[in-house]
């Protein structure tokens, strides 16, 4: 071997251990961030853990509120199923309608009753559930054929008072009422 193939093979070989140092630097340079991120991995493996616990802790009060929760409900409905029971028995039962009757023939029609008649028990029932008492009706009504306007002349007690007066019957109601005490009319 001559010196310049020895100079060739001793530079070649300086620069193959240059390489080989380069690369070795960078390797342990990754090996270094290898051992960081196994740090960062242990961290993320306890913080993992705590937020578990966390989670499960958490949980386990948002169960306890919901039991809470779903005890209070249970009670409340147990309370308003009382109240519907006590309602139920102050409730009265209507019965039902009895079933229609087969179709009966028509009831026989009533007689028309007179308009004179009918006139008078107007103006008694009025007169009556104003207070007054031993009616009389002066005049004869026989003879009115359902005019539109009548006015009839009575007389009755009110209080142990005899009254006299009038009673307007119009289209086959009560319109007006004038009575009159007699001691008013008295000189």
């Amino acid at each position: 071997m001559d010196a310049l193939q020895f100079s060739l093979f001793f530079v070649a070989l300086v620069v193959g251990y240059v390489l080989v140092h380069l690369r070795l630097v960078r390797c342990e340079e990754h090996l270094q961030k290898l051992a960081g991120i196994r740090a960062l991995d242990d961290r993320l493996r306890t913080l993992d853990e705590r937020l578990q616990q966390l989670a499960e802790a958490f949980a386990k009060v948002r169960l306890e509120r919901v039991e809470a929760r779903l005890d209070r409900l249970h009670e409340d409905l147990e309370d308003l199923r009382e109240a519907t029971q006590e309602v139920r028995h102050a409730v009265v039962q209507i019965p039902p309608p009895p079933p229609a009757p087969a179709l009966e023939p028509p009831p026989p029609p009533v007689a028309a009753e007179p308009p004179g008649a009918r006139i008078q028990a107007l103006v008694e029932k009025r007169l009556l559930e104003l207070g007054y008492g031993n009616l009389q009706i002066l005049g004869d009504l026989g003879s009115v054929a359902g005019e539109l306007d009548v006015e009839v002349q009575v007389e009755a007690e009110r209080g142990n008072m005899p009254v006299k007066g009038r009673v307007v019957v119009r289209n086959g109601a009560v319109r007006d009422v004038a009575m009159q005490s007699v001691a008013q009319t008295f000189p």
